[in-house]
């Protein structure tokens, strides 16, 4: 068949072999964009147990008039690949002139805990109000190896949380969620 379309046997042979490499280059490419830890290449390790990164966003201060938002005061986590993804969301009602901030601080026994507190404020904002609400949301990465978290405002526990299973939890916080001295 080779002498039909104009290629004598060892062209043909040649032909096949470097078709048969490059198919199997492709599928060697294909398998290590699937498996990226085959390469030896970094492999996804998650985040670190004893300083895992989070992020925080607020808006606020404003003078809280007894309103809230019905859908704040939550807490969620769910397992995402070598993680787990921790979401709060809490309206927070604090004395004028502090801010809210926050830490991720591991604990003993595979525990973490989502430390809230209010500080003075050093910028020379003012309101005219008593109290004031802050908005507030913080988003961590746990390791797939932590078992608890607990939630506190200012030292005072809120939520104390015990990982069951993999599956997305949703806990409730207090709504909204007093830190008035």
């Amino acid at each position: 068949m080779a002498s039909d379309i104009g290629f004598d046997t060892s062209t043909a042979r040649l032909l096949s072999i470097g078709m048969a490499f490059l198919a199997g280059t492709l599928a060697g490419a294909v398998l290590l964009m699937a498996v990226p830890g085959l390469a030896g290449g970094p492999a996804e390790t998650g985040p670190d147990p004893e300083n895992p990164p989070f992020s925080t966003a607020s808006g606020g201060p404003s003078c809280f008039d007894g309103d809230v938002n019905p859908n704040a005061g939550w807490v969620h986590e769910i397992a995402v690949g070598t993680s787990y993804a921790v979401d709060l969301n809490a309206t927070i009602v604090h004395d004028a002139g502090t801010v809210v901030r926050a830490d991720v601080i591991p604990r003993s026994n595979g525990g973490y805990e989502l430390a809230l507190r209010t500080e003075p404020e050093t910028a020379n904002r003012t309101v005219d109000c008593e109290r004031v609400r802050t908005t507030f949301g913080m988003a961590a990465s746990l390791p797939t190896s932590y078992e608890e978290l607990l939630v506190t405002m200012n030292g005072r526990e809120l939520v104390r949380a015990t990982r069951e299973d993999t599956t997305g939890d949703l806990y409730p916080l207090p709504n909204p969620l007093n830190a008035t001295g």
